[in-house]
């Protein structure tokens, strides 16, 4: 979408008053007059600062979520191949493209995960979970269906071991890691749950 040179000034000083304050206690009338406009002219592009909040994140957060479900559809790929053994090393290569995705938009990821409050965004990691467990329960049915799954777990163990590991995930971008130093994070994250899930799921 073509901006205005207004229009990008003000996402610019939106996005550090931000990131340095969090949405809630984020002031409308700093950003307008660092800005260097009127309010006026920001009610021109915005009817208020949730909107601004969203233009800086909504496109983003949209393309993680339409990622994440064709990541999820590959799993089901592996069923006829006779490949479902390959679904943790499937899940690690996943996991770097997504992490890699986030580190290309740290700045509006870092506003999700740790300046969302008040916005619709402060349960996204709970969205993530939510779409994970689903789609997973589904696999894990199929499997079990063509007797490649012995183990089981209930979904509120379920969801609680995804939580954890999509929060551990995500302190890469709470804590600022180097993008390097957090690819070795998610590397040895992957390798710990993984060993559970194996354990617990006992894949045929």
């Amino acid at each position: 979408m073509e901006r205005t040179e207004t229009q990008r000034k003000i996402l610019e000083i939106g996005k550090r008053e931000f990131l340095e304050k969090g949405f809630k206690d984020a002031s409308l009338n700093k950003i307008v007059a660092e800005a260097g406009f009127t309010k006026g002219a920001f009610y021109g592009y915005y009817p208020d600062k949730t909107a601004l909040f969203e233009d800086l994140v909504g496109e983003t957060a949209k393309e993680l979520l339409t990622r994440f479900k064709a990541a999820q559809d590959d799993y089901f790929d592996l069923i006829p191949e006779g490949r479902a053994k390959d679904s943790l090393e499937l899940s690690t290569q996943h996991l770097h493209e997504l992490v890699a995705f986030m580190y290309d938009h740290f700045d509006e990821f870092k506003l999700i995960l740790c300046r969302a409050e008040g916005t619709g965004y402060a349960d996204f990691i709970e969205v993530l979970v939510e779409l994970e467990v689903d789609r997973s329960e589904e696999y894990y049915a199929l499997l079990r269906k063509n007797g490649m799954l012995s183990g089981s777990m209930t979904r509120q163990l379920h969801h609680m071991i995804t939580r954890a590991y999509f929060t551990a995930v995500c302190e890469t971008i709470v804590h600022d890691m180097p993008r390097e130093e957090a690819m070795k994070y998610v590397d040895e994250l992957a390798i710990f749950f993984h060993s559970g899930w194996s354990g617990l799921l006992r894949l045929e």
